[in-house]
C-alpha cells in the first residue's frame, strides 16, 4: 500500500485545512513512547520518492528528534528534507512547523550542521584503542574537507574525489604495480580465474549492466560507442555485499579474493566483479569516490588496443595476467576498440600509505555519513551518539 499512502499523505498535506492538523500530529506522534507510532512515520519515512507531504514530514520529524537528542534520526530526516527543499523551506512550511519566521529556522539549520559535524567527527575514534596523532591528523583533515569547514584539495587538478578526498596521499594516478601486498597472489592465480571467467563468458546471461538499472541518459554519460556499446558485470560484491551464487560458480577466485586484503567497509566495500567491457565500447571520462582505496585490474583477456587513460597522466595498456594499480579519483576512461570482449577482474584494495588505524578511522566515518545521509533509520542504540 506504499503507493496509496504516498497518495493519502500528499493529498492531506495539499489541503489548507489539513497542514497544520497533519503535522502537529506528525510532531505529536513521533514524541511519545509508543513503538508502533514511531514505526509508522519511520516506514513513511522511508518510502521512495519525494514531494510536499515526506519533505515536509521529514522536517518535522528532523525537529523534533532533535529535540529530544536523538542525533541519528534528526540528521537523516534532516537531509532528505534538505535535498527535496534546496536545504530551505518556504514561509508557510515555517510557520506550519512551528518555527514562526526564517530567524528560527536559520538558526534550526545552524544547530543541525553542528550536529552533524559533532557526529561525525566523533565517529572518527570510536571503538579505537590507541591512535597516533599524525594518523588522527590526515582523517580529520579529510573530514573538514568533506564538511566544507576547510579547503582540502589534491595538488592535481584531474584528481577529484566524488565523496571524500584524503591529503597526503597523491600518487600521480599510477601506483607502483609491483610493491602492492596483493600482488603476487593475483598473479599465482591468473591461470585459474582466466579460466572461471572464460566459463562464465560462455553464458553471457549472467552479466549485468556495470551501472546496474541506470537510465538511457545516464548510461551514455558513462558508456559510448556503437550500438551494441556496453559495460558489464560478473559481480563477486557490490557495494560490500557478497554474492554467494557467484562465488560458488567460481570457487578458486572466491577463494583467492577471501585471502587477500581488500578495502572491506560493511554495507560500502568492496566492489569485485569480472568486468566486462564489450567491442566497440568507450567508459567515458569519471571520477572515483575517495582516494582512500585504489582500484586494481587482473586483466583476464584482453584483444590488441584495449587501454586505461588518466587524464594528462597518460595510458596504460592492459596485458593479460599483469595487475595494474590506479587511484581512480584521477579522472579517467577506458577503450575496447576490437570486435571481442575485453575481460578484467576489478576489485578495490585500501591505498597502501594508510595504517591500520587510519583505515578503521576512515570506516567509522564512511558507516557514520551512510547512516545520516542515506535515508536510512540505524537501530535505536545508536541513536544518542
Amino acid at each position: 500500500m506504499v503507493d496509496e499512502v504516498r497518495k493519502s499523505l500528499n493529498s492531506v498535506l495539499a489541503q489548507t485545512d489539513g497542514w497544520q492538523k497533519s503535522l502537529k500530529r506528525i510532531v505529536e506522534s513521533s514524541r511519545e513512547s509508543d513503538p508502533d507510532r514511531r514505526e509508522v512515520i519511520e516506514q513513511l519515512l522511508s518510502l521512495e520518492g519525494s514531494g510536499p507531504g515526506l519533505s515536509y514530514l521529514a522536517m518535522a520529524h528532523a525537529i523534533t528528534m532533535a529535540q529530544t537528542g536523538q542525533v541519528t534520526s534528526a540528521l537523516n530526516s534532516w537531509n532528505r528534507a534538505s535535498r527535496n527543499h534546496g536545504g530551505m523551506l518556504d514561509a508557510e512550511a515555517m510557520g506550519i512547523l512551528g518555527i514562526g519566521d526564517e530567524q528560527p529556522f536559520r538558526t534550526m539549520a545552524s544547530k543541525m550542521r553542528d550536529l552533524r559535524s559533532n557526529y561525525l567527527k566523533q565517529s572518527l575514534i570510536k571503538n579505537s584503542q590507541s591512535y597516533d596523532l599524525n594518523e588522527y591528523f590526515r582523517i580529520n583533515r579529510a573530514l573538514s574537507g568533506y564538511l566544507g569547514e576547510a579547503n582540502v584539495f589534491s595538488s592535481f587538478a584531474t584528481q577529484q574525489p566524488k565523496v571524500i578526498y584524503i591529503p597526503g596521499l597523491d600518487t600521480g594516478g599510477f601506483l607502483d604495480t609491483q610493491s602492492h601486498p596483493i600482488v603476487p597472489a593475483l598473479k599465482s592465480a591468473f591461470r585459474d580465474i582466466q579460466a572461471e571467467f572464460d566459463e562464465v563468458m560462455n553464458d553471457q546471461q549472467v552479466l549485468k549492466p556495470f551501472m546496474g538499472h541506470a537510465g538511457q541518459d545516464d548510461l551514455k554519460t558513462y558508456v559510448s560507442g556503437n550500438e551494441n556499446a556496453s559495460w558489464d558485470a560478473f559481480f563477486f560484491y557490490r557495494h560490500g555485499t557478497r554474492f554467494e551464487a557467484a562465488q560458488q560458480r567460481c570457487p578458486k577466485t572466491s577463494k583467492v579474493l577471501e585471502s587477500i586484503d581488500l578495502c572491506r567497509i560493511d554495507g560500502q566495500s568492496p566492489e569485485i566483479c569480472f568486468s566486462v567491457l564489450q567491442p566497440g565500447s568507450r567508459i567515458e571520462q569519471h571520477f572515483g569516490v575517495t582516494n582512500a582505496r585504489v582500484v586494481v585490474h587482473l586483466p583476464l583477456r584482453v584483444p590488441d588496443g584495449c587501454f586505461l587513460e588518466l587524464t594528462d597522466v597518460g595510458r596504460h595498456f592492459w596485458r593479460e595476467g599483469e595487475p595494474m594499480v590506479f587511484d581512480d579519483t584521477f579522472q579517467h576512461s577506458a577503450l575496447n576498440p576490437s570486435d571481442k570482449p575485453r575481460g578484467i577482474l576489478l576489485m578495490d584494495a585500501w591505498h597502501p600509505s594508510l595504517s591500520l588505524v587510519e583505515r578503521g578511522m576512515f570506516s567509522n566515518l564512511i558507516k557514520a555519513i551512510s547512516a545520516i545521509e542515506l535515508d536510512r533509520f540505524l537501530p535505536a542504540e545508536h541513536e544518542n551518539v
